[in-house]
């Protein structure tokens, strides 16, 4: 049994916590923001205060990799969401794979319900100003603790950081005479603007796919089914777009929706709450607490968006966080041994577990980027790899069972590749169209700007 701090009661920390305690350690969850408020799923929606989840009301998806993590790990949870109202889907990836349609804070209210019931985690409303550290018997500091703004120091056998994208990480290694972190960042160039809709009475989501992706020359538009008949239509266009912000005006937002055809289904009898919600300044981001191998630090992880961020377009952000998160606990086992070699460990478990998905959503947002910015087209492989894939599954039942598997990330696209029967259909399938484009929806941009300007 070890004694672990978690920082940050997001969907990693939160699922940490679990998955350390169910392992039998000691948990302690440091989590500046309160609990989610009483009244059901829409109070926890519009009511709970996620200072540290900027993106906590936009539309998000739940994906096969992270129910598949719940459904091992805390089946309970799933449980309780589906009788609060979130949909289980069951996904066409040719097994008993499931996807689950919740808001994002009304599944987090669940999450964090069940890590605060575990008797082996205790939940401090705080923040941490800082690393505890010790000598450096392997050349670099070794973490002992954390200091906490209100509740002094706390002593831990390892701290785990879950405190998300803006983590305070660089700052807390260098006072301890650490290197910081090695970065990778991509600024992604994306805008997002997200409205909520309720469905009518007796209404029923055009798909139970999460998200729907429909692509327009300048803009992409994704649908977010959730709970108790709520969904989000979200825009993503260029942050350098002119007229971006003229959607935030909910009369024109709506117009610009009804104006792209296959969202007129959702919009038909659904009634806006609230109004559009901007997104900006995404990125992909990577650190790394190793270089060539070596540890940076030992005594302290990265874990979740800590450690990798990823555009949300695919919304795979809650369920990367869930599977690093359960990487991570099942090492904490191993902590009596040599910290630099736990830290080598864990470092190359994340690798393995985050790193592919890093790259492809990296190579995925250049080329999209493109598109919006100028009308670019990417020819390279990897570019019309997928969109023979998105034409191809629609043909296919072997190839959209692999697809699927793909894109809920229960299969990497290098397994993918390494399906005969798949590679054999994509290749063939680009030799026969050499000039291949992915399809694009309207309206026009010229039509765009005058449906926001006008």
């Amino acid at each position: 049994m070890a004694d672990i701090v978690v920082l940050g009661g997001g969907v990693a920390g939160l699922g940490l916590a679990a998955f350390a305690a169910r392992r039998g350690h000691r948990v302690t969850l440091v989590e500046r923001d309160g609990p989610p408020p009483e009244g059901g799923a829409h109070a926890e929606v519009a009511d709970w205060e996620r200072r540290g989840v900027p993106h906590a009301r936009q539309g998000h998806a739940l994906l096969g990799l992270g129910i598949g993590v719940l459904r091992e790990e805390c089946p309970d949870v799933l449980a309780e969401l589906t009788g609060r109202g979130a949909v289980p889907v069951t996904l066409e990836t040719g097994g008993d794979d499931l996807g689950l349609l919740s808001r994002r804070l009304v599944f987090e209210a669940a999450l964090r319900r069940r890590a605060a019931a575990d008797p082996a985690v205790t939940l401090l409303h705080d923040r941490a100003t800082g690393l505890l550290s010790s000598g450096a018997p392997h050349g670099v500091p070794h973490v002992h603790g954390v200091r906490l703004a209100e509740g002094g120091d706390l002593a831990a056998d390892v701290v785990l950081d879950a405190t998300g994208r803006r983590s305070s990480v660089a700052a807390w290694l260098t006072a301890i005479g650490a290197a910081p972190p090695r970065e990778t960042v991509q600024s992604c160039g994306f805008s997002y603007i997200a409205q909520e809709f309720a469905l009518g009475p007796g209404g029923r989501f055009p798909s139970l796919r999460a998200p729907v992706v429909h692509e327009l020359d300048f803009a992409t538009v994704l649908a977010f089914p959730g709970d108790n008949g709520r969904f989000h239509l979200s825009t993503t266009v260029s942050s350098h777009d002119p007229v971006r912000t003229r959607l935030l005006e909910r009369t024109v937002y709506l117009r610009f929706l009804a104006s792209v055809a296959p969202v007129r289904d959702w919009l038909d009898g659904a009634t806006p709450v609230g109004d559009p919600m901007p997104m900006a300044g995404l990125e992909n981001r990577r650190r790394s607490l190793a270089v060539d191998g070596a540890p940076l630090v030992t005594g302290f992880a990265l874990v979740g968006d800590a450690c990798v961020q990823t555009n949300p377009t695919f919304g795979r952000g809650v369920s990367l966080a869930l599977a690093h998160a359960r990487t991570v606990a099942d090492r904490l086992d191993r902590l009596g041994q040599d910290p630099a070699d736990w830290a080598k460990e864990t470092h190359e478990a994340t690798e393995q577990c985050l790193g592919q998905w890093f790259e492809q959503q990296v190579a995925t947002d250049a080329a999209r980027l493109a598109e919006l910015a100028g009308g670019a087209h990417d020819d390279s492989l990897t570019a019309r790899v997928l969109t023979a894939l998105a034409v191809l599954r629609e043909e296919h039942e072997h190839v959209r069972i692999a697809a699927e598997r793909v894109y809920h990330m229960l299969l990497t696209p290098a397994e993918l590749m390494r399906d005969r029967k798949v590679a054999r259909r994509v290749l063939a399938f680009l030799r026969e169209h050499p000039d291949l484009r992915r399809d694009h929806v309207g309206p026009t941009r010229q039509d765009f700007e005058r449906l926001v300007t006008g």
